[in-house]
């Protein structure tokens, strides 16, 4: 059995597998080749991703036979201890067993959302984001996303200096999922600043206050921005007042709003009650 090659942006080349040479501990089907998930999760809490990376390329003559094949969980640990600390290539080393656990079984934690979130979240902290791209599209057109793993990417096209392309996918979540969350409009209401463009701003707002949901500090904090930054002064204090709780962010977003807007002894002045 072979298996196409698989192109990541990094040392690793991988040109094909088949049952003969793959190095890599997939030897055998996914419920022979049995890891330590416990002590991987253990591994990935402490930060030892070097040795919690030679548990999951280990074959499973170098496995204990009482552990199993690395779970989501385990995996999602290994994924947020390499995203804290931007080790990007112990990210596609995962990604490269889970693609083969994928081709040579049905074991396929790639269509688990929290794992390709984070995935996502990986190569868009680390810059990468024709990768982040690459690991969302993956499964076609026919996997039907949730709406996390749509902010996940979103949230990297805007973290690298994308946001047209960042609200591009608001709009389509928009179509498909109706009425959002939390996190997509704070990705909207930022990008939007990022852009200058009031207009989808306010639309962005219409659909904050029609959520089910009241928004929390992120999304109050980004709606000052917002209005601040494009000399609405009067709109961002009303809502600054009407906040039911305030943070640095909260204060800074007023006072670069005051700054803009040329109110240099209105801006002392809040920041000297702040």
């Amino acid at each position: 059995m072979r298996i196409a090659a698989i192109s990541l942006s990094t040392n690793i080349t991988v040109s094909t597998f088949n049952e003969h040479n793959c190095h890599f501990g997939l030897n055998h089907v996914p419920h022979k080749h049995k890891l330590h998930n416990s002590t991987l999760k253990s591994l990935s809490k402490s930060g030892k991703l070097d040795e919690a990376l030679r548990l999951i390329e280990s074959p499973p003559s170098k496995s204990s036979a009482s552990g199993t094949a690395p779970d989501a969980e385990a995996c999602a640990l290994f994924l947020h201890s390499c995203i804290s600390r931007k080790a990007l290539e112990h990210g596609q080393r995962l990604y490269l067993q889970l693609l083969l656990y994928r081709a040579r079984s049905n074991h396929d934690l790639l269509s688990n959302p929290r794992l390709k979130s984070k995935l996502i979240t990986l190569s868009s902290v680390c810059g990468r984001i024709d990768e982040a791209r690459r690991v969302f599209e993956d499964g076609g057109e026919d996997v039907d996303l949730p709406e996390s793993v749509w902010v996940a990417m979103a949230i990297g096209y805007s973290r690298n200096g994308y946001p047209k392309e960042a609200l591009f996918l608001y709009y389509e979540m928009v179509c498909r999922f109706g009425q959002l969350g939390k996190f997509a409009f704070s990705m909207a209401l930022k990008a939007c600043s990022g852009l200058g463009d009031l207009r989808t701003g306010r639309a962005v707002h219409a659909q904050v206050v029609k959520a089910t949901e009241d928004p929390d500090q992120v999304v109050n904090n980004a709606l000052v921005r917002l209005y601040g930054e494009d000399g609405c002064f009067e709109e961002a204090i009303r809502l600054f007042d009407e906040m039911p709780h305030r943070n640095v962010v909260s204060w800074n977003s007023l006072i670069r709003g005051l700054v803009k807007k040329d109110g240099v002894f209105e801006a002392m002045e809040a920041f000297r009650i702040m």
